[in-house]
C-alpha cells in the first residue's frame, strides 16, 4: 500500500467534496513511452473511472499509469497559497515520472 501523506495545510485546503488528484501526462521519448505527474484538487464526482485509491485515507487517487509508479513510494502532499488558487505539491523531484520510466529513483535521496 502507498505511503502517502497529506501535510496539515493540503487536508484543509480540501474541500468537502474533493480529494488529491495525481495525473499521468504522455511525454514521447525517442522510441518509449514516458510520462510526467501532476497534482490537483478535484472532485469525487469528477474522479476518472479507472482512478485508483492511493493511500488508506481515501484523499488521494491516481490515474493508473501514475498509480504504477507511486504505489511504494513515500510522497507528501502539501499545499501552498497562490493568492487566491490553491497550489498543490509533492516532495517528489520534479522529474519523477521520467525517472520512473527509466528505472531510476524517484524520490529525493542524498545520492542523486
Amino acid at each position: 500500500m502507498s505511503r502517502v501523506t497529506l501535510t496539515p495545510a493540503a487536508r484543509d485546503a480540501l474541500r468537502a467534496d474533493e480529494v488529491v488528484f495525481f495525473d499521468w501526462h504522455v511525454t514521447g521519448l525517442c522510441c518509449a513511452d514516458a510520462g510526467e505527474f501532476s497534482v490537483r484538487p478535484l472532485r469525487r464526482s469528477r474522479l476518472p473511472r479507472r482512478a485508483r485509491e492511493l493511500g488508506p485515507t481515501g484523499l488521494v487517487y491516481a490515474h493508473p499509469t501514475a498509480w504504477v509508479h507511486l504505489a511504494e513510494l513515500p510522497v507528501t502532499i502539501d499545499c501552498r497559497p497562490l493568492w487566491r488558487w490553491r497550489r498543490f505539491t509533492t516532495d517528489l523531484l520534479p522529474d519523477a515520472g521520467l525517472r520512473c520510466c527509466l528505472g531510476r529513483p524517484a524520490h529525493n535521496t542524498a545520492h542523486d
